[in-house]
C-alpha cells in the first residue's frame, strides 16, 4: 500500500500559509494579554505536516492524540487551563492553552512537553510552544536539549529542510506510516484489553447454571473464579496480537479474498495461548473456547478497522474523529465468514476419510451426531451472536435490566439456541436435547422477571448433575465484547 494515497485533501496555498501564520500570532497576542506574572504561560500546539496538503485522516489522529497527551501533560503537572482556543481548518489543526500555576511554570511546562515531543511515538510530528506572559518562547536549547532533528535521517531538521535532501513524497510517507503504526498498536491493546474486560464480566455475572460466578463453582471442582481470572490475563496479550495481525494484514493489502490465509496465520497463535493458559490455570481448561472464538473476533475486527482506513464520519462537538469502532463490527459477520471458509474442512475429511488416532471431543460429536458446535457457529460468520444474543442483550438493558441480568436472561437463550458442545458432552446428547427443548418453550412466552426467577432452580439441577454450558458462557464473553467495543468512546490516545 502506498501511504500517500490516504493523504487525501484539500491542498493550501503559499497564501493561506501566511494567512494562518498571521491568525496563530493573533490569537496568541490575545491570550498572552491576559496573562500576568511569571506563574502563567501559553501553550501553541500544531503539527509538522510535509506538503500541500495539511489535514487528512491520520493528521486528525496525530493531532487528537497530541491533543489529549498535552492535556494529561498538564494535569499531572497540576497546572489550572484558564483559557483554550481551537483552530480547525485546511491549512492545519491548532490548539491554544492559557495555563496558570507557580513562578517558572513556562520553563517547566517546556521540559515536560519537550520530552513529550522526544517520546510519544508520534511527537516527532507534534510541534508544541511555551510562550512566557510576556510573549518569549522558551526554547529547547535553554533547556539543555538539542534541536529538533529530521524525520529520516536524525540530522538537524533544519540542515535537511535548508538543503532539501529529501523529496515531499518521503517525508509524507514516513509521516503517515509514523500515525499508522502507532494508531495500529494503541487499538490493538485497546481490543485485547476489552476481550478481558469481557472474560472478566462473564466470570462475574451471577447466577449461572453450572458455571462458575461469584457465588459458586457450579458443576466444576477443578476451576473457581481466581482461575479464571489468572487466565483472562494470561490471554491478554495474545488479544492484542490477533488483533494487530488482522490491522498489518489490511495495512499490508490483504483483501477479502486472502482472509483465510489471516486465519492460518493466527492459528499458531492460538496453539501457544493455550499452552500459556495451561501454566496460568495449573493445566485447567478454563478459556480454549474463547481462545477460538475471541482469537478470530479480535483478528476480524482488527482487519476491519485498517481497512476501513481507521476513521468514519463520526462526528462530536462539531469535529471529525476518527472511526468509532461500533462502526467496524457491522462487517465483522462477512470477515468471519470470509476468514473461515475452509474452517469445516476438517470435518468434510472425517466424513469421507473416517478419524485419525487423535480425535477432539467436537470431532467425535460431528462424526456421531453431525453435530459443528462452535466451529460451525463461527464458520457462519457467528450469526446467533449478532442476530439473536447481542441485540437481545441491549433490549434487556433498555427494559431498565443491569448489565449482571440481562448478562443472566442472554446466557438462558444461548443456551436454548446454541449446539453448546460443553452441555451434550457433561449431560448427553438425548438430555442436552430435552433440556434445550423445555428451555426454548419457557423462554417463548416468558418475561423478563420469570426468566431471572427460574436461574436458581436451573442451577441447582446442573449442579446435581454435574452439567456445564460452558459453550453458552463463551457466547456470553463475545457479547460483552461487542457491548464494550460499541459503548466506549472512538478515542484511544
Amino acid at each position: 500500500m502506498n501511504h500517500t494515497d490516504l493523504c487525501t485533501g484539500t491542498a493550501i496555498t503559499l497564501q493561506q500559509v501566511l494567512d494562518a501564520r498571521e491568525q496563530r500570532a493573533a490569537i496568541q497576542n490575545e491570550m498572552l494579554s491576559d496573562l500576568e506574572g511569571d506563574g502563567t504561560a501559553l501553550i501553541s500546539f500544531t503539527l509538522n505536516i510535509v506538503g500541500p496538503v495539511k489535514v487528512f485522516p491520520y493528521t486528525i489522529l496525530a493531532y487528537e492524540a497530541g491533543l489529549a497527551a498535552i492535556r494529561e501533560c498538564l494535569m499531572w503537572l497540576e497546572a489550572d487551563i484558564t483559557g483554550f482556543r481551537e483552530v480547525r481548518e485546511n491549512t492545519g489543526y491548532e490548539a491554544f492553552f492559557s495555563i496558570k500555576k507557580e513562578p517558572g511554570i513556562a520553563h517547566i511546562c517546556k521540559g515536560y512537553l519537550t520530552e513529550l515531543e522526544e517520546t510519544h511515538p508520534v511527537g516527532r510530528l507534534f510541534d508544541i510552544d511555551v510562550l512566557q506572559s510576556d510573549g518569549i518562547k522558551v526554547s529547547r536549547e535553554a533547556l539543555g536539549h538539542a534541536g529538533r532533528t529530521c524525520l529520516l535521517c536524525d540530522k538537524p531538521a533544519f540542515l535537511c529542510g535548508r538543503s532539501r535532501t529529501h523529496t515531499a513524497q518521503e517525508l509524507v510517507e514516513r509521516e503517515t506510516v509514523l500515525i499508522r503504526d502507532f494508531f495500529a498498536e494503541r487499538f490493538s491493546v485497546h481490543v485485547g484489553l476489552l476481550m478481558q474486560k469481557a472474560l472478566f464480566y462473564e466470570v462475574n455475572t451471577t447466577l449461572k447454571p453450572g458455571l462458575v460466578d461469584l457465588v459458586h463453582n457450579g458443576a466444576h471442582t477443578d476451576m473457581d473464579r481466581y482461575t479464571f481470572r489468572d487466565s483472562a490475563y494470561a490471554l491478554t496479550s495474545y488479544f492484542i496480537e490477533t488483533a494487530r495481525r488482522g490491522m498489518e494484514f489490511a495495512l499490508d493489502g490483504g483483501s477479502q479474498d486472502e482472509l483465510p490465509e489471516l486465519f492460518a496465520s493466527i492459528r499458531p497463535l492460538g496453539m501457544a495461548a493455550e499452552t500459556a493458559m495451561r501454566q496460568a490455570t495449573g493445566g485447567v481448561n478454563t478459556h480454549k473456547g474463547m481462545i477460538f472464538s475471541g482469537g478470530i473476533l479480535c483478528c476480524a475486527l482488527g482487519y476491519d478497522m485498517a481497512s476501513r482506513g481507521f476513521w468514519g464520519t463520526c462526528r462530536l462537538n462539531g469535529c471529525t474523529k476518527y472511526a468509532d469502532p461500533a462502526e467496524a463490527f457491522q462487517d465483522l459477520e462477512t470477515t468471519v465468514k470470509h476468514m473461515l471458509v475452509h474452517l469445516l474442512d476438517d470435518y468434510e475429511i472425517l466424513r469421507t476419510s473416517g478419524p485419525s488416532k487423535d480425535v477432539s471431543h467436537g470431532e467425535r460429536l460431528y462424526m456421531r451426531y453431525g453435530i459443528t458446535g462452535i466451529r460451525g457457529e463461527a464458520h457462519l460468520g457467528f450469526p446467533t451472536l449478532f442476530h439473536m444474543g447481542y441485540p437481545l442483550f441491549k433490549q434487556v438493558l433498555a427494559h431498565g435490566h443491569s448489565m449482571n441480568e440481562a448478562g443472566c436472561i442472554v446466557l438462558l437463550h444461548y443456551m436454548a439456541d446454541t449446539e453448546d458442545s460443553n452441555l451434550i458432552t457433561r449431560s448427553g446428547y438425548d438430555t442436552a436435547g430435552k433440556i434445550q427443548a423445555e428451555l426454548k418453550r419457557f423462554l417463548e412466552c416468558a418475561s423478563y422477571e420469570e426468566q431471572l426467577a427460574v436461574i436458581p432452580k436451573l442451577d441447582a439441577y446442573f449442579v446435581q448433575e454435574r452439567i456445564s454450558p460452558g459453550g453458552s458462557a463463551d457466547m456470553l464473553a463475545l457479547t460483552y465484547f461487542l457491548y464494550f467495543i460499541g459503548i466506549l468512546p472512538c478515542r484511544w490516545d
